[in-house]
């Protein structure tokens, strides 16, 4: 598939996620009812539909801006450009759309009259402890599995180095090594570092999506402010927590690979690097944990107090 027929189909997906999940009066009535206001009325309604318009108006751009932001960013890391994996290509679009989205809109100032609130917000009362403690985990798990990563890198380049462009190598002894050359050009480029900068990257998205949604002044309803303000701090922290542990993957994956790396005429790999053998393992529950904290903490609980006590 080529660059433009990339962009057009991230814009089509777009534009089809904005029509599907276009916000009417019933569906910003269910939304609040979800989200812990009993029995809102048209104006409350009308609060929520604005909200979710603000950030679905963001998906044909981010969208279509998605796979020329990805282009940049591997260049700029020094990566190649690739044609494989185009299901887990979309899905970090979509990712990264999501969560850029709900980062852009909590950015913007609101507007309407500021109301004043007795008791002072805290994390606590939009995410769970637990839910922010496994973005943080995650996040850390895959900023030192990258570390490690590029780390080990210099080994692999230097092997790499030593393997004419063709893959065919002839060692001392007359016996002959041949690596493919897709091989040789993915042990000379160092994804830990994409890995590293999309787990950071990640973090200070989904942290400051709460901080701004504990700290930003108070507008309209409370009832509805409160149930608002608490599903943007949620689906920020799901998003984050379904991206960082995609970059605990990618990270593991790199780091695996130069652990494997066993060429003979050539050094093994260092003690340190082989007793991260153990990461193997990290894969299943990994994605478990991606699939469960999006779906468990992005989609709001029986009980809402702080919505509830507000309204």
């Amino acid at each position: 598939m080529t660059g433009i027929e990339s962009v057009l189909l991230h814009g089509v997906i777009g534009v089809a996620l904005l029509v599907v999940l276009w916000p009417t009066r019933s569906t910003g009535l269910r939304f609040l009812r979800r989200w812990g206001v009993a029995d809102p009325d048209e104006r409350q309604g009308a609060l929520a539909v604005k909200y979710l318009r603000d950030r679905r108006l963001l998906y044909p751009l981010l969208f279509l801006g998605a796979p020329a932001a990805t282009a940049l960013a591997a260049r700029a890391l020094g990566l190649p450009p690739t044609d494989s994996g185009g299901a887990l290509r979309f899905l970090a679009a979509l990712i990264v759309a999501l969560l850029l989205a709900e980062t852009l809109a909590a950015l913007r100032r609101a507007r309407g009259l500021r109301i004043a609130t007795l008791t002072r917000r805290s994390r606590r009362d939009l995410v769970p402890g637990w839910a922010v403690g496994t973005l943080v985990a995650l996040g850390a798990v895959a900023v030192a599995l990258a570390v490690a990563g590029l780390v080990a890198q210099p080994r692999a380049s230097r092997i790499a180095s030593s393997i004419p462009a063709d893959g065919v190598r002839r060692s001392a002894d007359n016996g002959t090594s041949i690596v493919s050359p897709q091989y040789l050009a993915e042990l000379t480029h160092p994804t830990s570092l994409l890995a590293l900068a999309g787990a950071v990257a990640g973090l200070v998205a989904a942290l400051g999506v709460v901080r701004l949604a504990v700290r930003r002044g108070s507008f309209g309803d409370p009832g509805v402010d409160a149930a608002l303000r608490t599903r943007s701090a949620r689906v920020a922290v799901g998003i984050g927590i379904a991206w960082t542990a995609s970059m605990v993957l990618v990270a593991n994956n790199r780091l695996g690979l130069l652990r494997n790396l066993d060429l003979p005429g050539f050094p093994p790999a260092p003690d340190w690097l082989e007793l991260t053998s153990f990461t193997d393992l990290l894969g299943l529950p990994v994605f478990a944990v991606a699939v469960v904290g999006w779906i468990w903490v992005a989609n709001p609980p029986r009980r809402l107090p702080y919505v509830r006590d507000a309204a």
